[in-house]
């Protein structure tokens, strides 16, 4: 029992994982992120709606064949196929043919019958999910109605399996069991071995003192930006409630989800002048981009299959998804510009520094620093939105299939505590620092931020972070049969294109694959180019068990390998539900 709730305790406890973006999606993780078109029930939340639609997809199957006479081998119309579990049955037509649909999963015991014929008992028919099983029965005239027994196993059946080519878990209702945790923060520039080596100091004598940088030390941290402005990202999501099931042929999907996002922007040159201060003769000038923003969404999800095919293409799947948002609080930077000029020494020591811009920013009361309210989880929201997701897959040619998605389509319009600063202004300061002129500094940026003229009360809408979606997959075993077990390939391409203060703008490229030599054992692993986080290694792992699923993960394992730099890190597990 102590075990047991070790084990339990481990489970809850790692249900947070480092990350962000999609990486609450644990199975996705471990595949670096190709989910457009392997995400199945509540994964497909937020990442391809349409991928639901297996879900809503009959799990029965058809029976069908021809009833004839044993001897004389002719089509026997009229006879009587029952299915005696289900209470199912149906009458062969004049060619002794007949079908029975959607019959759910089982061992049933299968009665044929027919005036002036044995009564013919097929015990053990087995039918498996999505699958047409047909075959041919042959019955023998008798003058009563005697009784023939056989078993499954003795008839000629053809058993055909239609399997989607990405394989489903067949799940008719899927929960998460606990609230789902992705934190993640990471920068494309520094990194936290170039931290530990230049900005927390060198031991002397038991004691941290700080570090002389060499030029070659500022060069290697200056070299370190992967682009400029580098940027500081960090997210933490929060999946509290996820349901998936079907209805009918629609699969539905119903989700809670909080984001809380935050990115600066810090330039290159903004190091610089960090690194060599600003010598007599200098100018330094960068932008500054500032954005965060904490929305709660509520969602319905719908994907079903379109009852038609096309001549190469089969399986179109399409689905919608409705969000419902509420923001809680907001700040974004446009075109926020921070300039520093030194005079050279014949002026003497004079800084001449100007600043410009646009900042956005609105809140709940407890975000304003004019106000002392209590924190609460459930706020009156500072804004409310709707937001869609919408996407389409489709099985191409029998061997692949395609998908493409369009998630965060939206906006939220914020009316509490809404204020946009605005200005153009300038601040010089000369000669040797004293305490009086340190605080006409301080005083005339506060001036400034507060002026009235340069601030002003009204709402604003903003963009979520919208990004766009496209997946190829198929399953190995399509290609090459004899491949033992079976193997999952996918590849995706996702590229934001929504609200730039809260979302990179880097597409990104990922390969991911899952490989079930042992059924309830899938392996997982991936890489991805691109994005944030530049190139990343995934792996992870899990247990699929008929009513319950545990699976594990890991990202950016690259970055803790010999070598790596330590930018990013994510590690994940969930506990889920299903039946």
């Amino acid at each position: 029992m102590r075990f047991v709730t070790l084990i339990l305790l481990a489970v809850f406890l790692f249900e947070i994982a480092l990350g962000g973006d999609d990486k609450a999606n644990v199975r996705g993780l471990g595949m670096a992120g190709a989910t457009t078109v392997t995400s199945r029930t509540i994964d497909a939340i937020g990442i391809n709606p349409a991928l639901l639609a297996y879900m809503g997809i009959a799990r029965g199957s058809e029976i069908k064949g021809r009833i004839i006479d044993a001897e004389t081998k002719q089509p026997v119309p009229g006879a009587q196929v029952t299915i005696k579990n289900l209470n199912l049955s149906v009458r062969a037509n004049f060619s002794g043919e007949f079908s029975l649909k959607n019959v759910s999963p089982g061992n049933y015991t299968v009665v044929v019958t027919q005036k002036g014929y044995e009564t013919l008992v097929i015990k053990g028919f087995k039918v498996t999910p999505n699958s047409t099983i047909k075959g041919t029965i042959g019955i023998s005239r008798k003058e009563t109605a005697q009784e023939t027994l056989v078993n499954f196993s003795e008839l000629n059946f053809e058993v055909k399996e239609q399997r989607p080519i990405i394989y489903n878990d067949n799940s008719s209702f899927t929960m998460s069991l606990v609230p789902q945790i992705g934190i993640g923060i990471g920068a494309n520039f520094l990194s936290y071995n170039l931290y530990l080596d230049y900005f927390t100091g060198v031991d002397s004598a038991g004691e941290r003192v700080p570090k002389y940088l060499t030029d070659d030390d500022k060069r290697k941290i200056l070299d370190s930006f992967r682009e400029n402005p580098g940027t500081l990202m960090s997210q933490i999501d929060v999946k509290m409630l996820n349901i998936a099931f079907p209805i009918k042929s629609v699969g539905i999907a119903l989700g809670v989800r909080e984001r809380v996002i935050s990115k600066f922007g810090i330039p290159r040159e903004f190091m610089e002048f960090m690194l060599y201060g600003n010598p007599p003769g200098s100018v330094y000038s960068y932008n500054l981009g500032i954005g965060g923003a904490w929305m709660r969404e509520y969602s319905v999800s719908l994907g079903t299959k379109i009852p038609f095919d096309l001549i190469i293409i089969k399986n179109i799947n399409v689905g919608v998804g409705v969000k419902f948002l509420q923001g809680f609080g907001y700040v974004g930077s446009d075109d926020l510009n921070l300039t520093f000029e030194t005079a050279d020494s014949s002026r003497g020591y004079e800084i001449t520094a100007s600043m410009r811009g646009v900042v956005k920013r609105a809140g709940v009361d407890f975000l304003d620093p004019e106000k002392k309210a209590s924190f609460t989880p459930f706020p009156s929201p500072a804004g409310t939105g709707l937001g869609f997701d919408v996407g389409a897959s489709v099985e191409v040619l029998g061997l692949f299939t395609a998908g493409l998605s369009i998630t965060d389509i939206g906006s939220i319009n914020w009316t509490k505590n809404a204020v946009i600063v605005s200005g153009d202004t300038t601040f010089k300061f000369s000669g040797y620092s004293t305490q009086e002129k340190i605080d006409s500094l301080k005083q005339s940026f506060e001036d400034y931020v507060n002026s009235p003229n340069r601030k002003k009360y009204e709402g604003f809408s903003t963009g979520l972070p919208t990004a766009i979606r496209f997946g190829v997959a198929t399953d190995l075993k399509t290609l090459l049969p004899f491949f033992p077990g079976r193997m999952l390939i996918s590849a995706d391409y996702f590229q934001p294109i929504g609200n730039a203060h809260i979302s990179f703008k880097s597409p990104k490229l990922a390969l991911g694959v899952e490989w079930r030599l042992i059924g309830l054992l899938p392996l997982r692993a991936g890489i991805s180019l691109g994005g944030f986080e530049g190139f990343a290694l995934s792996v992870g792992t899990g247990i699929n068990l008929p009513f319950m699923e545990l699976n594990v993960a890991t990202g950016n394992l690259n970055e803790v390998m010999p070598g790596g730099d330590l930018r990013h890190f994510s590690i994940a597990t969930e506990l889920r539900l299903k039946f």
